[in-house]
C-alpha cells in the first residue's frame, strides 16, 4: 500500500461526541513521548502534519488524520493521548484514561490499533495493561517498536524478543520502525493495507448476507 496524501481532520476533547463516517479507523496508542506524532508525520511524508514535542504529555486531545492511498482507499489514523506521563495531576491522568478507553470501547469504525513501544526499553506495566485491554475488547493490534535506528541489528533482534515475552505476542506481530530512517514503514503500510482489505471483505460479506436475507423474506 502506498500513501498518496494525508490531512488533519479534527481534534476532540472526549470520545463521546465523535461519530464515525464509516471510514476505517486505526488507533495509535502508546506512552507519552514514544513517537506517535513522528510516526504519523513519517507515514504522511509531512513533518508538519502532527505536532511533535520533546516534552512528554503534549497530546491531550484525540487527533484524527485522514489518509488517502494510491489505490483510492481512505482510512483515519486516530492519535490517542499518551499514557504513563508522571508530571500531571491524578485527575488529568484519569481524564486521559477515560478518553482512551471511551474511544477504544465505543468506536464502531475501529478496525485495528498500532500499539507503540520504545524499542530501547522493555514494555512498561502501562504498555502491558493497554495490550491486555485491547485483547479484552477483541481489538486487533500490531506492536510497533519505535526508534529502531538507535540500535544495531542484533540489538533490535534481542529487543523484539523481549517485547514478545513482555506483551505475550509473536515476532510477526512486532514491527521495528524508525521515523527518522523510515526503517519498517513499508512493512507497516502493508499491514495497514491488509487491515483495509479485510475490512472491505467483511463489509462485502455482510452486504451479501443482507441481500440473501431480503431475498428469502420475499
Amino acid at each position: 500500500m502506498v500513501i498518496k496524501k494525508a490531512e488533519f481532520t479534527t481534534s476532540l476533547a472526549a470520545a463521546d461526541p465523535f461519530m464515525g463516517d464509516g471510514t476505517v479507523e486505526i488507533a495509535i496508542v502508546g506512552k507519552s513521548n514514544v513517537g506517535k506524532s513522528s510516526l504519523i508525520n513519517a507515514l504522511a511524508r509531512n513533518q508538519k502534519l502532527a505536532r511533535t514535542s520533546s516534552e512528554p504529555g503534549k497530546t491531550r486531545l484525540i487527533n484524527l488524520f485522514r489518509f488517502y492511498t494510491q489505490d483510492e482507499r481512505q482510512f483515519t489514523l486516530v492519535d490517542l493521548p499518551g499514557y504513563g506521563f508522571a508530571r500531571v495531576s491524578r485527575d488529568e491522568k484519569a481524564r486521559w484514561q477515560g478518553m482512551i478507553e471511551g474511544y477504544l470501547s465505543q468506536s464502531e469504525d475501529l478496525k485495528h490499533a498500532l500499539a507503540l513501544v520504545d524499542i530501547r526499553h522493555e514494555p512498561s506495566a502501562d504498555d502491558q495493561a493497554m495490550v491486555e485491554y485491547m485483547r479484552h475488547y477483541g481489538i486487533e493490534f500490531t506492536v510497533v517498536a519505535t526508534k529502531a535506528d538507535k540500535l544495531s541489528r542484533a540489538q533490535v533482534s534481542r529487543s523484539v524478543q523481549a517485547i514478545c515475552r513482555a506483551l505475550q505476542v509473536q515476532p510477526w506481530e512486532v514491527i521495528p520502525v524508525s521515523a527518522q530512517s523510515r526503517q519498517g514503514l513499508d512493512k507497516m503500510c502493508d499491514r495497514i493495507g491488509n487491515v483495509l482489505e479485510q475490512a472491505e471483505n467483511t463489509a462485502d460479506a455482510v452486504q451479501q448476507d443482507e441481500l440473501t436475507d431480503d431475498f428469502q423474506d420475499e
